[in-house]
């Protein structure tokens, strides 16, 4: 079976599957956005980034809504649907960037409504 690029980064979201990253991913993710910043390899990302972001979240949904394809390059919209430690919910829009190369997903790239962000992180900050 011939996977596509964006038959990989579906089975990524729906599986979190850690092994569909190159072992030498650039990871990128806004400043603004909580453990913001680069990444490198997939190593750091699994053992570094998620488990610091969830610090910040007793939930944290990654619900993908389009996948625009052109080749290796996938594009993807959606929502993080998330609970902050303090019990705030809401819906942060994203949209996600990922090159596919040799079957591995060697790049991401993350932005997302910093605004939204802000202003749950506001009302945590204010409650802690």
């Amino acid at each position: 079976m011939n996977t596509t690029s964006s038959d990989l980064v579906r089975r990524r979201y729906a599986t979190g599957d850690i092994s569909l990253l190159d072992d030498d991913i650039i990871w990128s993710v806004l400043d603004t956005f909580p453990e913001g910043g680069g990444y490198v390899g997939r190593h750091a990302v699994a053992e570094r980034f998620f488990p610091a972001v969830r610090t910040h979240f007793t939930e944290y949904v990654t619900t993908p809504e389009t996948f625009p394809t052109d080749g290796a390059n996938v594009a993807t919209t959606g929502l993080y649907r998330v609970r902050t430690t303090l019990g705030k919910t809401g819906e942060i829009a994203f949209a996600h960037f990922w090159t596919i190369r040799n079957g591995k997903i060697v790049a991401f790239h993350q932005v997302a409504d910093t605004a939204a962000l802000r202003d749950l992180r506001a009302v945590q900050e204010t409650e802690s």
